[in-house]
């Protein structure tokens, strides 16, 4: 089972306007002072960021298997949580928590979507895939922590007890 937060369109608009952008740099090359290698270079690194910002299909996805939990986040190494390893889980509400998201360490916060590493209120480093104020938060370690969660919490929070026994249990 995948859940997939929603493509940002801010990716998209960034990759088309990089793309765009080369395209004048190249148009320059007849028209500038500099050197037409200078042109091409720069024409040539504005479309390869513009390639790299419209791959990005996804802000962050969550796949569960019996066994684990695979955690995607656009611009950051994926993260593996093996269920027999989960120490503690439960439910959150984020909006006045210590558990919040404050700052990013690495990976996006574009509105309600934040993906990658962040710190927490209450000092503790999080990795997160999460869409909204609601979170399924898993402690693997002292030093693991994992926010998951997307805009229909309750239809994704049934689909993963259903889908992990385990973690069913941690939750009642």
């Amino acid at each position: 089972m995948e859940f997939i937060l929603p493509t940002l369109k801010l990716f998209t608009y960034l990759g088309i306007g990089m793309i765009v952008l080369g395209a004048l740099v190249f148009i320059g090359i007849f028209k500038g002072s500099r050197s037409p290698l200078n042109y091409i270079i720069g024409g040539i690194i504005c479309i390869a960021i513009g390639i790299v910002f419209l791959s990005i299909k996804t802000a962050g996805s969550i796949t569960v298997a019996e066994n684990q939990m695979t955690l995607k986040a656009a611009l950051t190494k994926t993260q593996v949580i093996q269920v027999d390893k989960i120490k503690k889980a439960w439910v959150e509400e984020l909006e006045n928590s210590e558990w919040g998201p404050v700052k990013k360490k690495s990976g996006s916060a574009i509105g309600k979507i934040r993906t990658g590493w962040f710190t927490l209120k209450n000092g503790r480093k999080a990795y997160l895939v999460l869409q909204g104020n609601r979170a399924l938060c898993i402690e693997a370690d002292q030093e693991h922590m994992f926010l998951v969660g997307i805009e229909e919490f309750d239809l994704f929070l049934s689909q993963i007890k259903s889908e992990i026994p385990k973690l069913a249990q941690l939750l009642e």
